[in-house]
């Protein structure tokens, strides 16, 4: 409208002015063109995070760096990202206006939390500079995005509470046993080691802590089946059980391993395919904690009974097995018994998301050393320390 009124202008008035202004209209858009051309190659967008591995609901920072290396002001850059907010959430598609002065930096902070773990793209997607006249518009090639992983909670379970009920393995025994001084093994004390384990004498000559190991706690295990499936069409209900069931099994790994025993863990990878880890110390605990921050949720008919034949195989008949599922149903529980047969101590079976029914409920009760806790995923610790407590 501007190059139309000056042609009018020109036409009207037949003066150098008049051509100047026509000629001047006509050139603003080419020279608007190449100054964004200038400002849009010689920008620079950092997107730098405070962490990358980070806690669920624990706050951290994500700063976008803004760099003009230009002459000249830097027109508005709309830009497009996906960022975290104080409620918990991740917002994608997130619109902002950006700018910075000539030759100056800008910091754009953005901080918040997430509610589940998991691992999370953030950062710029798109960003777009306009020209003066907003007619032409040119887009950054390079938008940087940060991998966040959000790592599950750390449960932690009272250490005078026996997790196993049987006699095998009781803590009062284990207790008896080390305090007599009778043990198979001596070794380096690791971070999660109780200090009554503690062999004073060779530590004192070593001049560096030892741990007595039991011959019984060297070869005895306990199996702990992870089964994600997912149970709703809502992605944050799935997200949640899953989570509940990933804390659940990370504070009963930490248990056994502080018990001084093995904890084999059974769950399905990235890929679908099930995997098999044995933490026995605590470096291998916190490989399991970077293993299940990322661990996936998979389809819904994709339950524990899946995974039990894999548990057979590691079963020598005394072990006590702990099932963690978001929800099972009776059918799911008979599978799991033909499975493994008699070559079980204990069967603990945690829902995450539901109630056992009535069928559920009643063939673990028909069966005697089978049982159904639901856990309370608000209070993960309170509701194992209660199924800790039952007795047969």
């Amino acid at each position: 409208m501007l190059f139309i009124g000056a042609v009018v202008f020109a036409l009207a008035y037949e003066s150098k002015l008049s051509f100047v202004l026509l000629v001047g209209t006509a050139l603003l858009p080419p020279l608007t063109f190449i100054l964004m051309l200038l400002s849009g190659l010689l920008m620079k967008i950092e997107v730098i995070p405070e962490t990358e591995h980070v806690g669920k609901l624990q706050d951290f920072e994500i700063n976008v760096k803004v760099t003009n290396r230009f002459i000249i002001p830097a027109a508005p850059m709309i830009v497009t990202g996906t960022f975290h907010d104080k409620n918990g959430s991740v917002i994608p598609g997130r619109r902002l206006v950006l700018s910075a002065g000539a030759m100056r930096k800008c910091d754009y902070s953005f901080k918040g939390n997430i509610s589940f773990r998991g691992e999370y793209l953030l950062g710029i997607e798109s960003a777009e500079i306009y020209d003066l006249l907003r007619i032409f518009r040119f887009r950054l090639k390079k938008t940087p995005m940060c991998r966040i992983t959000v790592m599950p909670r750390r449960v932690m379970l009272d250490e005078t509470t026996a997790l196993c009920t049987d006699d095998y393995d009781s803590t009062i025994t284990k207790v008896s046993f080390m305090d007599s001084g009778s043990f198979a093994s001596v070794r380096k004390y690791e971070d999660g080691d109780l200090m009554k384990h503690v062999h004073w004498k060779l530590s004192a000559k070593h001049d560096e802590l030892m741990v007595k190991q039991s011959e019984q706690n060297l070869g005895s295990s306990a199996l702990i089946i992870t089964d994600l499936h997912e149970i709703s069409e809502d992605e944050e209900i799935n997200m949640k059980a899953a989570d509940a069931a990933v804390e659940t099994a990370l504070a009963l790994t930490r248990k056994i391993i502080t018990d001084g025993r093995t904890a084999v863990n059974i769950y399905r990878a990235a890929d679908g395919s099930a995997d098999i880890m044995n933490a026995e110390k605590n470096d291998d605990y916190e490989r399991l904690v970077s293993i299940f921050a990322v661990l996936p949720i998979t389809k819904k008919d994709q339950g524990a009974e899946g995974l039990i034949s894999y548990a057979a195989d590691s079963l020598t008949g005394s072990e006590p097995l702990f099932i963690i599922t978001p929800k099972m149903k009776a059918k799911a529980l008979s599978d799991i018994l033909n499975a493994v047969g008699n070559m079980y101590g204990e069967i603990r079976i945690y829902l995450t998301a539901s109630n056992p029914d009535d069928m559920l409920a009643a063939q673990a009760g028909a069966v005697g050393n089978v049982s159904v806790w639901r856990i309370d995923d608000e209070d993960i610790s309170l509701s194992l320390r209660t199924s800790m407590q039952q007795q047969y």
